[in-house]
């Protein structure tokens, strides 16, 4: 595989609900549709494999880019969540993002603390500046979308 470019964003907010029920929307990978804005790059997200989302379970985004293949890589209720999720053109990775989200309890509310990390691989290195851009902004649209379900409810 070619050497890859990595793009990084990290961000923090606070949700006035509890924990479990902020790791709970976060988990509900099927459940994305019902409350992330579809003003940016995502479509949906389904579940692939069998029973509930666990670590090891698999699902597809689908984006405005493609399909991303993912997999839950870290669960556990209620503090951490991590996923990997692959994109290919034609059967080439092109990209490898890894979303994770670390939560704290805080006086009845929930700081989410958020770190994604991608990987660009063959052309999509160059596009690195424009990658890095993007993935700002829809990483900080799925956390305000987050907030303001939550919120709202």
């Amino acid at each position: 595989m070619a050497a890859a470019s990595t793009v990084r964003f990290e961000s923090r907010i606070v949700v006035r609900r509890p924990i479990g029920v902020v790791f709970e929307r976060l988990a509900d990978v099927p459940g994305y549709g019902r409350w992330m804005h579809r003003t940016g790059l995502f479509r949906r997200c389904g579940l692939t494999s069998d029973g509930p989302v666990r670590q090891g379970a698999t699902y597809v985004d689908a984006t405005r880019m493609g399909t991303f293949a993912g997999e839950v890589t870290e669960f556990a209720p209620p503090t951490r969540l991590a996923f990997r999720e692959t994109l290919r053109w034609f059967g080439t990775e092109m990209t490898q993002a890894r979303p994770e989200y670390e939560l704290e309890e805080q006086d009845g509310s929930t700081v989410v603390h958020h770190v994604a990390v991608g990987e660009l691989y063959g052309w999509m290195r160059f596009m690195k500046p424009g990658a890095a851009l993007l993935a700002k902004a829809e990483r900080t649209r799925t956390l305000s979308s987050l907030k303001r379900s939550l919120e709202s409810e």
